[in-house]
């Protein structure tokens, strides 16, 4: 896993852990690797691991069972809702960049231009019917 500096290494690791939740490596109910593992894999510190597991307990993702280890929560409702949050958060993210993109290209002057036309179209139309 390759890391961004944009964001602490311990969200970069809740995010992508989430993400193998969500893709369902890690099924509802079923031990996540524990975290020593996980650091090993990851090549960062337990206790980076230890603290992105925490942020998922926090959201409901994970729960800890004292001495047995973490698990992905039973609640399948709970991960359809953070899946479809995740769904609308990207949706908004794309359209956001699209609308960015659209401004820097002027796109809306075009949109304004072509509008013109179509109400200078309809003023033509109904000077020839009236």
């Amino acid at each position: 896993m390759e890391f961004s500096s944009n964001q602490p290494i311990y969200l970069q690791v809740a995010t992508w852990l989430e993400q193998q939740i969500l893709e369902g490596k890690y099924q509802i109910g079923h031990k996540i690797p524990g975290v020593r593992d996980l650091a090993v894999n990851l090549i960062v510190s337990t206790r980076t691991v230890q603290n992105a597991v925490n942020q998922l307990v926090t959201r409901g993702l994970i729960v800890t069972k004292r001495g047995q280890g973490n698990f992905v929560t039973e609640d399948a409702a709970k991960i359809d809702i953070i899946r479809l949050n995740k769904k609308m958060r990207v949706t908004q993210e794309y359209i956001n960049e699209i609308m960015h993109v659209a401004q820097v290209q002027e796109i809306p002057g075009l949109i304004a231009s072509a509008i013109k036309e179509y109400e200078d179209e309809q003023t033509r139309r109904g000077n020839v019917t009236g």
